[in-house]
């Protein structure tokens, strides 16, 4: 895989090429390999593997396609393209815990029409997946407060900073429109880093070899861990003082991956770090970045992700080499932090400014028209259509719909109730919590059933 990334030409390969080649009906692995940092997975039906293979026949080939919308946010028109896009796939569009929306079965013919409409529609899959940051999570309740307000802006902040910046992306989905994030663009940029960013020779953060692993970063307010900082690479809980933001305490390290009996892949929770003055955040994140970058194992994949660089080098070590980066920012000590809860607070609540948000139970977060249950696709769209009202995915894979005016609630109940989508205050607890992964037939990762089976 590094090598891989190290000849990619900017993680261009030759992507444009086969997904152009109408006779193809999937890539080859390296190019695969490269499609996941452009935000889409290959896959195929496991279902239907062993006997088209009895048959001599290739694989139903298809792809995933995820959509990066920093803290879940999602606006009406964009939910509304985002179904369109769906029906070029299997027909339903799967919420994910880190807030985003993925379409599965995507024909290769279909790929580049799905992800140009994500990007037209102000939304990327840029970074969704791969070895780089992937969708910076935010608290989900849109509270109009300045803690709330704050921690949205910082998920946006990070997912800025840290897109990839090599124009093949643009080149290959979008007909060649210049990207020109925000901070690149800066006339204090110097042209050379603009250039080889360019050309595709480096990536101004990522590099040649762009990160070890996937990198995954989240925002909580306390006392509600929603977004579940202690499973992340990084972690971010804001400090408060006179209901302004100050700073905010850095946890790093977390993630709860490992491989079966392989006993040196093990699960870590994230530790504090440091505290940090809010504007010199988003600079101490992209120093705790570059460590992993530089000191990331990029020999083992199975090791790579930053907790094993953190365990390896030791707490204080790494935080040694991330304050050895920031020469005009010090490091203070990470300010005590307590959660109660992971919970989504389904059902109505006051947003404080004379709107309410609804959170909506989605099971598994697979928004469809479930036959003899739930229509959540009409409903949802329904809801975007006549109302116009934006949503909010939750880590906990629910949809909040966002800034209903006071006369507009008994127009959302009234959506909801006529498409069947049940109120969450009959459900037990379990079910409210319960959740499954997308598993068979389509992930290539999965020992068995899991959103099938769970219902």
């Amino acid at each position: 895989v590094e090598e891989i990334k190290l000849q990619s030409d900017g993680l261009r390969g030759v992507i444009g090429e086969v997904v152009g080649d109408a006779g193809l009906t999937h890539v080859e692995e390296d190019q695969a390999i490269l499609l996941k940092f452009h935000g889409t997975y290959q896959q195929d039906d496991r279902d239907k593997r062993a006997a088209l293979t009895k048959e001599k026949k290739e694989k139903a080939w298809s792809f995933m396609v995820r959509s990066k919308m920093p803290g879940g946010r999602i606006s009406a028109e964009q939910w509304l393209i985002h179904d369109q896009l769906c029906r070029l796939s299997e027909g339903s569009l799967r919420l994910t815990n880190r807030q985003g929306i993925q379409l599965h079965g995507v024909l290769k013919g279909n790929l580049k029409e799905v992800i140009a409409g994500i990007c037209r529609s102000g939304l990327t899959t840029m970074g969704a997946c791969g070895d780089v940051v992937r969708n910076t999570m935010g608290p989900a309740a849109p509270v109009k407060s300045g803690v709330y307000e704050d921690a949205q802006a910082l998920t946006e902040e990070i997912s800025q900073r840290f897109l990839w910046r090599s124009q093949a992306y643009a080149d290959i989905w979008l007909d060649g429109e210049k990207l020109s994030p925000e901070w690149l663009a800066a006339p204090e940029v110097d042209p050379a880093v603009r250039a080889k960013t360019a050309s595709g020779e480096e990536d101004p953060i990522y590099g040649k070899a762009y990160l070890p692993r996937k990198f995954k970063m989240a925002v909580a307010i306390e006392p509600v861990n929603d977004t579940d900082v202690y499973s992340q690479d990084v972690g971010f809980v804001p400090h408060v003082v006179d209901g302004v933001v100050a700073g905010y305490t850095i946890l790093v390290g977390g993630g709860f991956g490992m491989s079966h009996g392989q006993l040196s892949t093990r699960p870590f929770l994230a530790q504090p770090l440091a505290y940090v003055p809010r504007a010199h955040v988003v600079d101490a994140t992209e120093a705790i970045v570059t460590v992993q970058r530089d000191h990331g194992n990029r020999t083992e994949r199975k090791n790579a992700r930053m907790k094993y660089t953190v365990q390896t080098m030791g707490l204080e070590a790494f935080r040694a080499a991330v304050q050895d980066r920031l020469p005009t920012v010090r490091l203070e000590d990470p300010k005590p932090v307590a959660f109660d809860s992971v919970e989504d607070s389904l059902g109505w609540y006051e947003q404080g400014d004379g709107r309410w948000y609804c959170a909506v139970h989605v099971s598994m977060g697979r928004v469809t028209d479930r036959e003899g249950g739930p229509q959540y696709l009409s409903a949802f769209n329904e809801i975007a259509k006549v109302l116009g009202l934006p949503f909010v995915i939750t880590p906990n894979t629910n949809v909040v719909v966002a800034e209903v005016l006071p006369e507009q609630r008994a127009v959302v109940d009234g959506i909801l109730a006529k498409h069947g989508v049940p109120h969450a205050d009959g459900m037990t607890r379990t079910r409210r919590v319960a959740h499954a992964c997308v598993a068979l037939p389509t992930c290539g990762l999965s020992l068995s059933e899991s959103e099938r089976a769970l219902p």
